[in-house]
């Protein structure tokens, strides 16, 4: 009956029969004291009293025998099955003269769909770069099939489909891998591929690798990487575009009907700053699309002949190697500022104005005195925190006479707490473990290497001892001395000033690294090694501006959302409460305006998205402030592509819906077996059954029940004046 079957009512008491007994004696009680009233009643106040005697008698027996009722319920219903219809752009493709959305629309239209419908309790989503019950909401610019399988199975975490059913061309862009997620979905899944082998030539444009950062004068290879299918015999022409000078071209004969290859451009920048920088495929007569056939990438093209001042009261061998290594290499314009009194024809005076000082790209500060540069301070740290310079600073006897000075000790990394002369031993540098892939400390490949490296050069013969260590500095090398193996005291290290850097040396010779070598019919390569990366470490501006906001990136797909970062912190790192901003993109041709506020997602963090942004080129002004002040404007330019990921490549992937089913027990089909899919799914009504318990006592309303039929009775006796 209602498809219950073993049905049973247990008694949790443990004096079931007592209890019975009792529940026998008080209901003949009760009958009995209302068999007969005195003054007699009618039958009908007879009747009620007794049964509400009896109704409050059964709810305390009901308590006092901790009845449960314990049933198990079996019935049928229809399976239940997930229906994934994928809707990117990819399933526009048009194959044998039907895109393969066509190709999916009539199977959902066709008598095998229809049973499947019939038969089983069926529920479509539609997914491309998200997961939706209405197709007009999918992002259909990318696809995530590993995101959605993810989403999928959480929205069913607590009543899940019994099987998947997935319609697909298995090209999956973006997010999270599609056998990542298959791994742990556990529902069996069977996959459809709507893509078809055939189909015309086409050429796209893959993968792109370049340096991001080149310098003015300086020939920079771009490889291209692209790919093709049913192109054999053809030629495809790639073009550089949007750089100043000549625009490279090159051809690429294709040999093999599919196949991959590369590209290799030679490009020269002329000028410095940002470039987009545009590859361009040129279309071929029968290409099945030519909007796969072009690429953005962004460079930024630094000066290529640095401006750098060498300081020093009393020039010698080391600022002479330094100054020639800088020269050689045709990156460096090098002024020598000698402030001694023996300078001679090589006399100058240190930058006196902010703006001279400015013009400079490096500044090195050999042997320092500080009492020297005390009226500069102001012009220093402004150089460093505001216009990102670099400095660096060389110690020597001047300075360790001079003892502590606080205003520079307050740039240095490290310092002296008090007077202390210069020593004079033979030593090693051993760079610091976390630090040894640093350009500065870096001669060898291999970590290995480095060390050994550092270890087998000539030896510093002088040392500045400090004592200080600024916390908010990092140390690179410290002094390996023999005789004092547990000491620590850091000779190479640096500290940064906003976008400046300062990086000192508290030991020296360098200079011998390359004369010794060269003198025992070697190379400088280790010295030249140490210099060029130190010096283009210092003067490459970086990310660690603590008040800084940029775009993710440069160049964006067509359909991804344009994203901005932004920081806000003090000098000390420390995040700035409080503080807003906004983000605004200019169209270059159209002039048309996109806004969007930059929002905190943390301390110190802030995030703006820019939704569905038009294809095209971008100026974009970005803005920090707080309580109405300024703190931070940043301008460049961004791109959004004329294509989205699913035009990189529409080909289908049968091997990754393969391995979907395989990974989830199900089974692979063409979208030809279609029918053969259906047959093979279980699609027969499931047998479920739910068991479930009643627990009759400890239940607030049987008390209440108890009470109203006692005061009901009682009310009534009153009424009736009954005895």
């Amino acid at each position: 009956m209602f498809g219950l079957n073993d049905f049973s009512i247990n008694f949790l008491t443990g004096t079931p029969v007592l209890v019975s007994l009792a529940l026998v004696g008080l209901l003949a009680l009760a009958v009995f004291l209302y068999y007969r009233t005195n003054p007699p009643l009618p039958t009908f106040w007879r009747v009620l009293l007794g049964a509400l005697r009896v109704i409050a008698i059964i709810s305390l027996l009901a308590v006092l025998l901790e009845p449960v009722i314990s049933y198990n319920r079996e019935f049928e219903r229809p399976r239940r099955i997930s229906v994934l219809l994928d809707r990117s752009l990819s399933m526009e493709r048009v194959e044998s003269n039907l895109s393969r959305r066509a190709r999916l629309d009539s199977l959902l239209s066709s008598e095998s769909y229809g049973r499947l419908r019939r038969e089983a309790s069926v529920t479509p989503f539609y997914f491309g770069g998200n997961l939706e019950s209405d197709q007009d909401k999918v992002q259909r610019d990318q696809t995530a099939l590993g995101d959605v399988l993810d989403e999928l199975k959480a929205q069913q975490m607590t009543d899940p489909a019994d099987a998947w059913l997935v319609f697909s061309d298995g090209k999956s862009n973006s997010g999270r891998t599609v056998t990542e997620a298959a791994a742990t979905l556990g529902i069996p899944t069977t996959t459809i591929d709507m893509a078809s082998s055939a189909g015309a030539f086409d050429v796209a444009i893959e993968n792109v690798d370049f340096n991001n950062v080149l310098f003015v004068g300086q020939l920079a290879e771009i490889k291209v990487k692209i790919g093709w299918r049913n192109a054999a015999g053809k030629t495809v022409r790639i073009n550089l575009l949007g750089g100043d000078g000549t625009a490279p071209t090159a051809d690429f004969p294709i040999s093999e009907p599919s196949g991959k290859g590369e590209i290799t451009l030679k490009y020269l920048p002329t000028q410095p700053g940002q470039r987009l920088l545009r590859l361009n495929l040129s279309p071929l007569e029968g290409e099945e699309s030519d909007r796969n056939n072009s690429r953005t990438i962004s460079v930024k093209v630094l000066k290529s002949r640095l401006q750098v001042l060498i300081a020093t009261a009393r020039p010698d061998y080391e600022v002479g190697f330094l100054r020639r290594q800088l020269l050689k290499s045709d990156n460096y314009a090098v002024d020598l500022c000698v402030t001694g009194p023996r300078a001679g024809n090589l006399s100058r005076r240190f930058p006196s104005s902010q703006t001279e000082l400015n013009r400079y790209d490096l500044i090195v500060l050999y042997d320092p005195d500080p009492s020297a540069y005390e009226r500069a301070a102001p012009l220093l740290k402004s150089y460093l925190s505001e216009k990102g310079g670099a400095v660096w600073v060389m110690l020597g006897e001047q300075f360790a006479s001079q003892g502590s000075v606080k205003w520079f000790n307050d740039l240095l990394p490290f310092s002296q707490s008090r007077r202390g002369p210069i020593e004079y031993l033979d030593f090693q540098g051993e760079p610091a473990e976390n630090n040894l892939f640093h350009p500065a400390v870096r001669l060898a490949d291999s970590r290995t290497g480095i060390r050994e490296a550092w270890n087998n050069l000539p030896p510093f013969k002088s040392l500045v001892r400090c004592d200080v260590i600024d916390p908010s500095s990092t140390q690179l090398v410290y002094a390996a001395i023999p005789s004092l193996p547990s000491d620590r005291t850091p000779i190479l290290g640096f500290r940064r000033f906003g976008p400046g850097k300062l990086l000192a040396n508290a030991a020296l010779p360098f200079w011998t690294w390359s004369f010794q070598n060269i003198g025992f019919g070697g190379s400088d390569s280790t010295y030249a090694s140490f210099v060029n990366g130190t010096v283009r470490w210092l003067t490459t501006r970086d990310d660690f501006d603590p008040i800084r906001v940029a775009p993710e990136r440069e160049v964006f797909s067509r359909g991804e959302p344009v994203r901005f970062d932004a920081y806000a912190y003090d000098q000390g790192y420390r995040p700035i409460p409080g503080v807003t901003g906004t983000v605004s993109l200019k169209e270059r041709e159209s002039g048309t305006i996109h806004d969007a506020d930059l929002v905190a997602r943390s301390e110190g963090r802030l995030e703006a998205s820019l939704e569905r942004i038009p294809p095209g080129h971008y100026s974009y002004t970005a803005t920090l402030s707080r309580d109405g002040q300024e703190l931070r404007r940043a301008e460049g330019t961004v791109a959004v592509e004329e294509f989205s990921l699913e035009e990189y490549d529409q080909s289908g992937d049968p091997a990754t819906l393969s391995s979907l089913a395989r990974l989830t027990g199900g089974s692979s089909y063409t979208y030809r077996q279609f029918s053969e899919a259906v047959s093979a799914m279980n699609i027969s009504r499931v047998k479920e059954s739910i068991s479930g318990e009643i627990v009759l006592w400890n239940k607030f309303w049987l008390l209440i029940l108890f009470v109203l039929c006692l005061s009901a009775e009682w009310v009534i006796r009153k009424l009736q004046q009954l005895i």
